[in-house]
């Protein structure tokens, strides 16, 4: 059964009914923000499961101000945006390195649609794939990148369609999706891949780095199929703070963050290690039952972590200047 519509008074008075305390900012809010995307998003930490059972319908921890729910929104909404950022920012390393590495090794300009030039069959099986998705997954990357190359109205794609007739993949690479890109590295041939890997290493200036050791082909894969869907996740405004992702759902956001780090150069990465500690450390200052919630969920850990890697990078820069 459908709800009904409720007006922005209905709202305030359904969220008190159910244990919210609410203040006179709390109209204009759900005016500007959505009575869905506040308490429906952010609801979840702050109910009472015993009276919710009960009753048959949502029931709030004592105590709970809609402005638990807003803060935690709010949060949200600021980790994102800084999150957003920086994936973006690796989103474009991948792509440049897979695109110039297929091309160096592959250099006719249609070369991206050829099966031979990825995987063979044995090297996908290898990689922990099914035999029986070989085929289906060589002609479903294919199947995209022909149909950017010849259906896209990107204008770049265009200028090269009219002015060319051909597309080179440098070009149709800016036209995929980062998932695209995850789905051509993973389908590339294992001496592209890993030049792949140097390359993105190279560019970030991390080759040789001691403390994040050898990038491989493996720590690639699981780590761009983790960001790629943090990345979704930021792109549509999803709930981030608690999200995990991966087969197992075992790759949560601090775990996601250490992954980004091979994607960035030490600037870019320290430059958002100090906002995200600063952005966590605020909440957690202010808000004492979102405090705990992060608390659950590791964030304080994290932040432990972060003074201790930014504590080695001082001592081996020599600087007594706080990174954070």
């Amino acid at each position: 059964m459908c709800k009904p519509f409720l007006t922005i008074d209905q709202q305030v008075d359904l969220l008190e009914a159910r244990g919210v305390v609410t203040d006179q900012a709390t109209p204009r809010i759900l005016q500007r923000e959505g009575y869905y995307s506040i308490v429906n998003g952010y609801k979840r930490p702050f109910i009472d499961d015993d009276a919710t059972n009960a009753v048959g319908d949502d029931r709030y921890r004592k105590g709970t101000t809609f402005n638990d729910l807003y803060h935690l929104f709010d949060f949200d909404r600021s980790l994102r945006a800084m999150t957003f950022n920086r994936l973006i920012k690796a989103e474009a390393t991948v792509r440049t390195a897979v695109a110039y590495c297929f091309a160096e090794a592959h250099r006719g300009h249609d070369d991206y649609l050829l099966q031979s030039n990825y995987c063979s069959k044995q090297e996908f099986v290898s990689y922990g794939k099914a035999e029986e998705d070989y085929a289906s997954e060589i002609s479903g990357l294919t199947f995209v990148l022909k149909k950017r190359r010849e259906k896209s109205t990107a204008d770049f794609i265009e200028h090269y369609r009219s002015e060319y007739g051909i597309v080179p993949i440098w070009v149709l690479c800016n036209d995929l999706t980062f998932g695209n890109i995850e789905h051509f590295f993973n389908l590339m041939k294992p001496a592209d891949k890993r030049a792949v890997c140097r390359t993105i290493a190279e560019s970030t200036g991390n080759l040789g780095s001691k403390m994040l050791g050898f990038f491989d082909v493996d720590t690639a894969r699981v780590s761009l199929e983790a960001l790629v869907k943090f990345r979704n996740i930021c792109a549509h405004d999803e709930r981030l703070y608690c999200a995990h992702v991966g087969d197992r759902k075992h790759i949560g956001y601090d775990k996601m963050v250490w992954m980004l780090e091979r994607y960035l150069t030490r600037c870019e990465f320290y430059e958002f290690l100090g906002e995200l500690t600063s952005l966590v450390r605020d909440y957690l200052k202010g808000n004492k039952v979102g405090g705990h919630l992060l608390s659950s969920l590791g964030f304080p850990e994290m932040v432990r972590k972060i003074d201790g890697r930014v504590a080695i990078m001082k001592e081996r820069d020599g600087s007594s200047r706080s990174l954070l």
